[in-house]
């Protein structure tokens, strides 16, 4: 199945965005570079949760979501940029989070108490050092990664949340 039917299957009914990275760690701000991309251009409540993803999950949850998509970079293997979609199952086989609290968990936690399907979307980095920009191959999979999801989310505004964001929505 391609990547754009796995999304399209998971994104029905309402949908919650969780975008995880570290917005200075170069190619680590993947989650929260997408999530900027499509805050106020889906019909989602797109959370930035930069690197404390653990601060948004009664958010995420308090949103009563259908599913959630978090956004992060993981290390798949594969070249930089690559994408897959994974299941909190399927993310405990790659290397160990670098979160306070696995992002395996916290899905978990989400899909238990919501009841919503829970998956990640993941991209692998090609470095993280501090104070570096995200690498062209990691920026150009998040542009084409928000076009697709543009595509497959309904359109329509939801404030965004998270510390970056200007507006915040009465969830957050």
């Amino acid at each position: 199945m391609s990547l754009r039917a796995e999304l399209a299957e998971l994104l029905s009914g309402a949908v919650t965005i969780v975008g995880i990275g570290n917005p200075v760690r170069g190619d680590d701000a993947f989650g929260s570079l997408l999530a900027r991309l499509l805050a106020g251009r889906v019909r989602a409540l797109v959370i930035d949760a930069e690197d404390v993803p653990e601060n948004f999950v009664l958010a995420a949850i308090t949103a009563s979501p259908d599913a959630v998509l978090f956004f992060d970079a993981i290390d798949l293997g594969e070249a930089p940029g690559t994408a897959a979609l994974l299941s909190a199952r399927e993310l405990s086989s790659y290397m160990a989070s670098t979160h306070r609290m696995p992002l395996s968990m916290l899905m978990e936690i989400v899909r238990r108490e919501t009841g919503a399907r829970v998956a990640v979307l993941a991209v692998q980095p090609g470095h993280t050092e501090l104070a570096m920009p995200p690498s062209p191959e990691v920026a150009a999979s998040a542009a084409s990664l928000a076009e697709l999801l543009i595509d497959v989310l309904p359109s329509g505004r939801v404030a965004p949340c998270g510390p970056s964001g200007a507006e915040r929505s009465a969830s957050c």
